[in-house]
């Protein structure tokens, strides 16, 4: 889960450009978190797999990041994913780790998922 942190600096001063929330396989149980992040040189998109809940919290026309990161059990960061979490429907399935986007400006999000992939997508 380093790759956040190591590859774009848990991407601070990027910008939050769209979220999707899909079904892999049934739209009516979505499973799977799309974040599209820009900065000056990159469009990103952050894929969550095996989402099991989400929180969002706030937002608006604009959404500066301050950080995206893996937070751990026993952590203030932990703490403040689990009481957005804590708000999302769930099934029996619990996700292997939570990750939440501080924000400077607008949305902070929270999600508990089982693995992550980063893509690099064309400029815009």
């Amino acid at each position: 889960m380093a790759e956040i942190s190591e590859l774009y600096g848990n991407f601070h001063d990027w910008f939050l450009e769209t979220i999707i929330v899909r079904g892999s396989t049934n739209p009516r149980r979505p499973d799977t978190l799309v974040l599209g992040l820009f900065d000056d040189q990159k469009c990103v998109s952050v894929t969550f797999d095996g989402m099991s809940r989400a929180g969002f919290k706030g937002g608006g026309a604009l959404n500066i990041v301050n950080c995206l990161e893996i937070v751990e059990p026993n952590t203030d960061g932990f703490a403040l994913a689990q009481s957005l979490l804590s708000e999302s429907a769930h099934g029996k399935h619990s996700g292997r780790y939570v990750a939440y986007l501080y924000s400077t400006v607008g949305a902070e999000i929270a999600v508990e998922f089982d693995s992550v992939t980063i893509a690099t997508q064309p400029a815009q």
